[in-house]
């Protein structure tokens, strides 16, 4: 997780443009191109709150939240409770923002840290995971630590190796300095059984994967 931490000011400085994705406060085309070629991310974000009913029995862990875009629809959706975590100051900053605008701070809760400094005082009958395994270069420890942190499931991500966003996604993020990992099938099935998952789900979403695992 240091590398996360050691990118925070890329994270810090690209939170109104990965919020504009959710929701689209941008100009009708754009708008009309993250359709085009995010559709996957919109895919997944409705695949998530879809596997996790019902919501209004669970309890929730966001690890790499963002702007709480999932956390926030959650609470939304009655959860029992919602913790985002973030390295990103200022992700979490917009998060808190948002939640108090629409009165879900006694439901959601976001916290700054990483998932391998945070201490709950119980499990999460539900952890997601979405768009942060793209960014630690050894996986493992985190998939471990959100093993031990949940109850009956976890949702993740992982971008594909081979896709035709894998190299003009690597050289954008390369020259920003932020280093970006991809995936195989057979390394996600081994990662995951490493951490201690038994039951392992991997659905090919363009170009990523989502990973239900028990």
């Amino acid at each position: 997780m240091k590398r996360m931490l050691e990118q925070k000011d890329y994270w810090d400085s690209e939170v109104e443009r990965l919020d504009a994705i959710y929701s689209h406060k941008k100009s009708r085309l754009a708008v009309l191109l993250d359709k085009s070629f995010r559709w996957a991310m919109y895919r997944r974000f409705e695949f998530t709150l879809k596997q996790s009913e019902p919501i209004h029995t669970r309890t929730f862990l966001d690890v790499g939240c963002g702007t709480g875009r999932y956390s926030l629809e959650l609470a939304r959706r009655g959860a029992v409770s919602v913790v985002g975590l973030d390295v990103s100051e200022r992700m979490i900053e917009v998060s808190r923002k948002l939640a108090q605008k629409e009165g879900l701070e006694g439901k959601a809760r976001f916290i700054l840290t990483d998932i391998m400094e945070y201490e709950p005082d119980d499990a999460f009958d539900i952890c997601i995971g979405m768009g942060v395994l793209d960014y630690i270069k050894n996986p493992l420890p985190a998939l471990t630590r959100i093993r031990g942190l949940t109850r009956e499931k976890a949702f993740l991500s992982f971008p594909v190796l081979w896709s035709w966003r894998t190299l003009p996604r690597k050289l954008r993020l390369g020259l920003k300095r932020c280093p970006v990992y991809f995936y195989t099938r057979r390394r996600i099935y081994g990662l995951l059984t490493d951490a201690g998952f038994k039951r392992i789900i991997i659905k090919k979403m363009g170009p990523m994967y989502f990973v239900i695992v028990s």
